[in-house]
């Protein structure tokens, strides 16, 4: 999620998959094998280390992996306050890159007067990373029982290791590398999934906890098929701000006066690129969308364009896939959108693409058609380690499956994924239907959320047009972690150091205060 995503194996014992009870973690404190930083680290001052833990806690004694960090010292060390573990989300994003600061968007504060740490997540490359073999499954088993398909592929190829991927496990290798960083106390800033485990480690650890920043909060009594499978509202939503967006600023981008006009020219982009139209619905009409010589029809013409809006969507998509044999998935230009939505930052740069401004070719680094023996060593490193992610993600997610889906969900999850291509559904619609995790029951807990320990109350920043933890949603946790909430009023996931000034302002306040005076603040586009 800040970004949102590939016999059993080997028995890790009763109490290690049915528990998520806090682990006793064994002296003596973790050694540090420094070492050169990956590529993804920009700072020059950055340090990379890596620790051995437990492959799982509840068994300290049993088999081993290695976990890497990055830890970018504060900048000037006279003013120094403490060190924020921070985490990016996913389940699956990289840590690696999420200090950087190459745009400048870390406020200078945070900077200059915390050390920063980011813990690879086990699973993925740079910790010991899940091998489930070299090549993509295309298996029919990946489609009709996904979750048990992949648990077992990747257990054939890492023993024991796929169902100790999971939040509570994760949890103690933070706590690992507390430790062996010798810091008594952290300050903790979670991004989507990662509210959840800071969360978690807050709970589990609340006397090495200072101040908790929570961005972008889910929802952990719908994890994992309810809180995916919400997000499709989300998006369409936030498609039709982001078209209200660029029609308010038509003396820009030239593509339409009306949220409906916009969304005719970004099909016809989509259109020329695939032979097929979307097939999500369009945004509600204007007076300015009725066609010439029907202005006189007023709200009532408007009203019967709105009530036909998504059968006419669906209805030209599907036939024009039916005449031109096209997919409208292969569209670059209707992927990106969806990508780049819950990025508001972004969105000029959608809008360039829509306009012809600004070429794909230079956003994405290979074309679609792009054989794989064209790419270079780089390149398919970047490849192997996306795959591993896409991984580690579903093995987590399905691992940790609590929200049992429904199979009323499932006919529109296949009409979506094999006939019509609609991304603006399929993605959601397979974890609603409980496709995703097919033939792998949960095999851990939740861990546990409780901020009442805490000396001081988390912070949560939430968003009101967020496609991805929807505001609405934010409730369970915030209440569990008895937090502090700040409501930005506009769209995005993800709001520290996203370059929104208000919000840095905001938080930089509560690290070093562990107050919060302002409780909403405009979005980068409120």
């Amino acid at each position: 999620m800040r970004a949102l995503i590939r016999p059993l194996a080997a028995a890790l014992g009763a109490a290690a998959l049915l528990s998520s009870a806090p682990a006793v973690v064994a002296a003596p404190t973790p050694q540090i094998t420094w070492e050169e930083c990956p590529d993804l680290v920009s700072d020059s001052n950055a340090e990379c280390g890596r620790i051995g833990v437990p492959m799982n806690h509840a068994e300290p004694d049993g088999a081993q992996i290695s976990v890497g960090f990055v830890r970018i010292p504060a900048v000037d060390p006279t003013a120094r306050r403490g060190t924020l573990f921070g985490n990016p989300g996913g389940p699956g994003a990289e840590a690696y890159s999420f200090f950087n600061n190459d745009g400048g968007i870390w406020p200078v504060a945070i900077m200059a007067e915390w050390d920063r740490v980011a813990v690879q997540p086990r699973g993925l490359t740079g910790s010991t990373p899940v091998n489930c073999g070299e090549e993509e499954p295309s298996s029919l088993g990946m489609h009709v029982r996904r979750g048990g398909f992949l648990r077992e592929l990747c257990g054939q190829h890492s023993p024991g290791y796929p169902t100790s991927l999971t939040t509570s496990n994760t949890i103690d290798d933070w706590e690992l590398v507390r430790q062996a960083l010798e810091e008594e106390q952290i300050s903790l800033l979670g991004v989507s999934y990662g509210t959840f485990l800071a969360s978690g480690y807050a709970t589990r650890y609340p006397e090495h906890t200072d101040r908790v920043v929570l961005d972008s909060v889910m929802n952990p009594e719908l994890a994992w098929n309810g809180i995916l499978g919400a997000q499709q509202e989300g998006y369409e939503d936030s498609l039709h701000d982001f078209m209200a967006w660029v029609a308010s600023n038509n003396d820009v981008y030239g593509l339409g006066d009306t949220p409906r006009g916009v969304h005719g020219a970004w099909a016809r982009q989509v259109f020329a690129e695939t032979g097929t139209t979307p097939t999500v619905a369009a945004p509600a009409a204007t007076a300015g969308d009725l066609p010439p010589g029907l202005g006189f029809t007023g709200g009532f013409g408007v009203g019967v364009m709105n009530a036909t809006s998504s059968f006419n969507s669906f209805f030209r998509g599907l036939a024009s896939q039916v005449f031109t044999g096209g997919d409208q998935s292969d569209s670059l230009t209707l992927n990106t959108t969806r990508e780049l939505l819950p990025d508001v930052a972004q969105w000029d740069f959608l809008a360039q693409v829509i306009n012809g401004e600004e070429p794909l070719e230079d956003y994405y680094y290979t074309a679609y058609e792009e054989v794989e023996e064209e790419l270079t060593e780089e390149e398919l490193a970047e490849e192997r380690d996306s795959m591993i992610g896409e991984q580690m993600q579903l093995l987590l997610i399905c691992n940790e499956n609590h929200q049992p889906g429904s199979l009323r969900h499932l006919p529109r999850y296949a009409w979506a994924q094999y006939v019509t291509g609609d991304i603006f559904t399929y993605p959601n619609a397979r974890f609603a239907s409980g496709a995703v995790c097919s033939g792998a029951d949960p095999v851990t807990d939740l861990p546990p959320i409780d901020g009442s320990p805490l000396a001081t109350r988390p912070l949560v920043v939430q968003g009101t047009g967020d496609p991805q933890t929807p505001h609405s949603l934010h409730g369970p946790l915030s209440e569990a972690m008895n937090a502090q909430v700040l409501t930005v009023h506009g769209n995005g996931h993800g709001h520290v150091a996203w370059g929104n000034e208000a919000v840095d302002e905001v938080v930089v306040d509560y690290l070093r205060t562990g107050r919060v005076e302002t409780t909403d603040v405009p979005g980068l586009n409120g």
